[in-house]
């Protein structure tokens, strides 16, 4: 899946995350101890998302929320940024699958 952003852009509304498990049903995510976001950029570098909140106050249903900072854009340049949910506990790691960030310029030059 894949969504659009602007270079600049900071997003007033958060992002919407349902986890399933591979047979498609919702993912019980209570046995993780710690949940945490992922955004790496278009030049493959890890941005730093000091600021944004990730919700795992439903973690029973897998349903998480991602909200951007508010204090500055994460997307500095042009180009597909990859997002990821990294899901930790003792004795286990687990990643999702991961989501596009498309982030454009009007009237600039997409690489």
């Amino acid at each position: 899946m894949i969504s659009q952003y602007w270079k600049g852009q900071i997003p007033n509304r958060p992002i919407s995350i349902q986890i399933k498990q591979q047979d498609g049903t919702d993912m019980n995510l209570t046995a993780y101890t710690d949940i945490s976001a992922k955004l790496i950029g278009s030049d493959n570098e890890e941005i730093d998302l000091t600021g944004s909140v990730l919700n795992t106050s439903t973690k029973p249903i897998g349903k998480l929320t991602f909200s951007f900072p508010t204090d500055r854009s994460l997307f500095t340049q042009t180009g597909d940024y990859v997002f990821q949910i990294v899901l930790a506990g003792t004795g286990k790691k687990d990643f999702t699958s991961t989501h596009t960030f498309r982030v454009r310029e009007l009237g600039g030059v997409s690489r």
